[in-house]
């Protein structure tokens, strides 16, 4: 996996997400309160500036975070290959650091993105949240699965799940929590399926069905 800086992104994640609120979660306000400063008119020569000026702070927490993958990368995959049965790890991946908490992700191209700012286990921590996403996604595709509001709803509640194992939780050191407060019903219903220990295939479909009954 690559971890690069991307400017040109963040230029288009901000007008993708400076009004955005999605499952509770207001990422526009999040966006504000960190950069008070910034607004639809100035946002190009704002972060144009804001890299100019932090250029030697972002590239070292570039380089550090080089090491928070290699601290996740070999039990992450170890644990998604005994639960999907499939390797994932030969991907190509890339992750792109962000001066803005929006930790967006594109699952055509494998690409995410990592708040800068976030201490170095809950850098680990979205990660680990991205590149389970990309294997779930994988998984669900290959099963004949489209792409749904629920089953972005059973991606995210399953990384609940999924990095709170006990060997993922020793080398992420974060806990997962659900960054979506509009799903927590759903969380516990899906919960009680994980508990019946279903194989990958019918986990998925069973937890597809129950939440999207749930209001």
């Amino acid at each position: 996996m690559k971890i690069e800086l991307n400017k040109q992104l963040d230029k288009e994640m901000y007008i993708s997400f400076r009004d955005a609120v999605v499952g509770g979660a207001d990422f526009g306000e999040k966006i504000r309160k960190d950069h008070p400063q910034i607004t639809e008119k100035n946002y190009g020569e704002y972060i144009d500036d804001y890299y100019q000026e932090r250029r030697d702070k972002l590239e070292a927490v570039r380089t550090e975070t080089e090491n928070c993958f290699a601290e996740i990368r070999e039990p992450l995959f170890l644990e998604l290959k005994k639960y999907f049965g499939r390797d994932f790890s030969g991907r190509k991946y890339v992750c792109y650091l962000s001066i803005f908490d929006i930790n967006a992700r594109f699952l055509e191209n494998k690409t995410f993105q990592v708040y800068y700012k976030r201490s170095y286990h809950l850098r680990k921590e979205v990660i680990a949240h991205e590149l389970t996403h990309f294997t779930f996604y994988d998984f669900c595709h290959g099963l004949g699965i489209k792409d749904s509001q629920a089953l972005w709803e059973l991606s995210e509640i399953f990384n609940v799940i999924f990095l709170n194992l006990a060997p993922l939780q020793v080398v992420i050191g974060a806990e997962e929590l659900l960054f979506y407060p509009n799903l927590k019903d759903k969380l516990e219903t899906v919960k009680a399926i994980w508990s019946k220990q279903l194989p990958a295939n019918e986990f998925v479909k069973t937890s597809l069905v129950s939440i999207s009954s749930v209001s």
